[in-house]
């Protein structure tokens, strides 16, 4: 195993630990870990697949926590999306990519006072699944975006670690199929790493979960929405300033 592949493994597991207790954040450092040293479409498609396994995990873990009622609007919303892109045929750059990143977290600041945004409401489980996967797209994740729907919702942890879980899977997959199948990019990806390390992600990915249950047992409902907060709103200004670094140095 070269020193890049063992960097990698190592990357994805403790990224998915710190998703298997925040059921954020993990992905979001991981994507930039991986954008900052290969090209966005392989950075796409090897972090799909890493999250997939990632999330889906976390799905399978709080299974009977699911709520399935919210999926089916947040599918409706993601496939619509889906059409738009492929027609498209959009690829991001690195600056965006980190632009988008970083401003994810504040975007709560422009939800207007009084009205609070929550995946519950049938009207925003479909707005939900559109721009989330909008989000995947551009910026490979969605997690601080996402959590927006999620912090002030009635949902218990369990139910949030479940839904978002798969919800996040979805996204990825999709995010696979449109960089790998749409766009054409499927052979740069085993140009430019080996295609054992796509699958030994996956249980790896696996384990960093696995290893997060007890600590997501020991938390209170209180404590975990609000520490997912303000840890997203750290990760953003950190994006940011990587954004516009890469700006400054390519105007």
């Amino acid at each position: 195993m070269d020193l890049l592949s063992a960097s990698l493994l190592v990357a994805v597991f403790a990224t998915s630990y710190v998703s298997g207790v925040l059921s954020l954040a993990g992905g979001t450092i991981l994507i930039a870990i991986f954008a900052w040293i290969l090209p966005v479409p392989v950075t796409m498609m090897l972090h799909g697949v890493t999250q997939t396994a990632s999330n889906g995990s976390r799905a399978i873990i709080y299974w009977q926590h699911l709520r399935w009622d919210i999926m089916g609007r947040y599918m409706a919303g993601a496939a619509v999306c889906l059409a738009v892109f492929a027609w498209l045929t959009f690829v991001p750059d690195k600056t965006l990519l980190f632009f988008l990143l970083g401003i994810m977290p504040f975007v709560n600041f422009l939800v207007p006072k009084g009205y609070a945004l929550d995946i519950v409401r049938p009207s925003n489980s479909y707005v939900c699944g559109f721009i989330n996967s909008a989000t995947q797209l551009t910026a490979g994740v969605s997690g601080p975006l996402l959590d927006i729907f999620f912090v002030r919702t009635s949902l218990t942890r369990f139910e949030i670690h479940a839904t978002k879980g798969l919800t996040q899977t979805l996204g990825h997959i999709m995010k696979i199929i449109y960089f790998a199948v749409i766009l054409g990019f499927y052979e740069d990806a085993f140009d430019q790493l080996p295609a054992w390390l796509y699958i030994a992600v996956i249980p790896v990915a696996y384990l960093g979960n696995l290893a997060a249950r007890q600590v997501v047992r020991k938390m209170s409902d209180s404590f975990f929405k609000g520490l997912t907060q303000y840890f997203a709103m750290g990760m953003g200004v950190i994006f940011l300033i990587k954004a516009f670094s890469l700006l400054l140095e390519n105007p």
